[in-house]
């Protein structure tokens, strides 16, 4: 599985985890917000392995450097529990990972970039930190493939949950909603798995998830952010790196397919 989705890292607060996190380059994972404000915590990365409870050949721990929170995050919006805007977190590492067919970058979406309703997409991710008692829900990780739904309709289906004023947008133009009935089993509401949407051979990071009414509750879909609007603010933190470290452009991506397959391969 790491293969299949070598941008996948374990975020780790005190060597436990608490979140998934996505591989943007060398030195950067993107992670959800609210996984990574916990004060006197020191947050380490796992890359290169499905695993979360176990070191492997091809898995390296890392030391994170910097957290780094979008400075108009708020956990909660000021009418009720729904929400969390601009729930959006680097981490900078130590020192850069080394790329290899278990380690590597997804491609960032343009600034513009849209998914269309009705389009399928895949969760990755390993699940709540806990499930029934149990840590974690999955060991390993999990792929789950799910719709993209239009926002003024999931918009509706929120506004069942809540007394917010039906004039008032609950699930914005910076949130993607994703229809998935059946998440009892993988639930993923509230802990940073990737949503990934593929295209001309390439996976796109598309969003994060954010936030949701519940996994018990199947007819509301789970929030993600969408990843484009905040362009801008993640190449404003790494253009400060040294040549190599940035995140890599599509075009180089699709230029290192042909290698990557056949490292797959061996």
């Amino acid at each position: 599985m790491a293969r299949r989705a070598p941008w996948m890292v374990s975020v780790r607060a005190n060597d436990t985890h608490v979140c998934a996190g996505t591989l943007i380059a060398s030195r950067w994972v993107l992670a959800v917000a609210h996984c990574v404000t916990q004060h006197d915590t020191n947050y380490t990365v796992r890359a290169g392995s499905p695993w979360i409870d176990r070191l492997t050949p091809t898995s390296t721990d890392v030391q994170v450097l910097q957290v780094i929170v979008n400075p108009r995050y708020h956990p909660q919006r000021y009418w009720s529990w729904l929400g969390q805007a601009d729930n959006i977190g680097l981490l900078k590492l130590q020192h850069a990972l080394n790329y290899s067919k278990y380690v590597w970058p997804i491609c960032l979406p343009d600034l513009d970039a849209r998914v269309k309703d009705g389009y399928l997409c895949t969760v990755m991710g390993w699940g709540l930190s806990r499930a029934d008692g149990a840590w974690p829900q999955f060991r390993t990780i999990q792929e789950k493939e799910v719709t993209i739904l239009n926002n003024k309709e999931c918009d509706n289906i929120y506004h069942k949950f809540s007394t917010v004023p039906s004039l008032v947008w609950i699930v914005t133009s910076q949130m993607i909603c994703a229809t998935d009935p059946s998440r009892e089993q993988f639930c993923y509401e509230e802990t940073g798995e990737p949503l990934v949407c593929s295209s001309g051979g390439l996976s796109y990071l598309m969003g994060l998830v954010s936030w949701g009414a519940g996994c018990e509750k199947s007819e509301a879909p789970p929030i993600f952010l969408r990843v484009s609007p905040y362009q801008s603010w993640i190449r404003a933190h790494l253009s400060g790196q040294p040549r190599g470290l940035h995140a890599p452009s599509c075009a180089l991506l699709l230029s290192l397919l042909p290698s990557l397959s056949l490292l797959a391969a061996l």
